[in-house]
C-alpha cells in the first residue's frame, strides 16, 4: 500500500494540501493517506514541561478541531486514511512519522498557523524539506 503523510493544523492551506492528496490518492487505489495532527512540544504549553491528563485531554480536543475539516474532506471523498494526534516538535515529528509509517512521500502546506513565519515559505515546512528522506510536495 502506498502511504502519503499529510500534515494538517487547522490552516486553510493544510486544507488544501488535503484536497490534492485525496485526488492524488483517488488516482491510485493502493493509496492511503496518514493525516497527522501535531501539538507543539511539552514546553510550548508549561514552563515545566509537565502536563497533566486534563492537559493532554486539552491538547488532543486541540487536535481533533483543528483537523476536523480534512477529516471531513477525505470522509466525503471516500479516500482510505489513518489520524494521529502526535505530541512534539512538528518538523522533527513530521519526518519521523513518514519514516515510521513508511510513507512514500509528505505533502503539506506552504505556511501553516505556527508561531514562527519566513517571508516566504513557513519554517515547519522548511525545516520538514531539509530533514525527509522522501519527497515532500509543498501546496500553495
Amino acid at each position: 500500500m502506498r502511504k502519503i503523510l499529510v500534515p494538517v493544523d487547522g490552516s486553510a492551506v493544510a486544507v488544501r494540501a488535503v484536497e490534492y492528496a485525496a485526488g492524488l490518492a483517488r488516482c491510485a487505489p493502493d493509496a492511503k493517506i496518514v493525516l497527522l495532527n501535531v501539538q507543539q512540544n511539552l514546553e510550548h504549553w508549561r514552563k515545566r514541561g509537565l502536563l497533566d491528563e486534563e492537559d493532554v485531554r486539552e491538547l488532543r480536543k486541540n487536535g481533533e478541531s483543528e483537523s476536523a475539516g480534512a477529516r471531513a474532506l477525505l470522509d466525503k471523498a471516500g479516500v482510505l486514511y489513518d489520524f494521529e494526534i502526535v505530541f512534539g516538535h512538528p518538523a522533527e515529528v513530521i519526518v519521523r512519522v513518514a519514516r515510521e509509517q513508511h510513507c512514500e512521500s509528505i505533502i503539506m502546506g506552504t505556511r501553516g498557523l505556527g508561531d514562527v513565519e519566513n517571508l516566504l515559505l513557513g519554517s515547519t515546512a522548511y525545516k520538514v524539506i531539509q530533514l525527509a528522506q522522501v519527497p515532500v510536495t509543498l501546496v500553495k
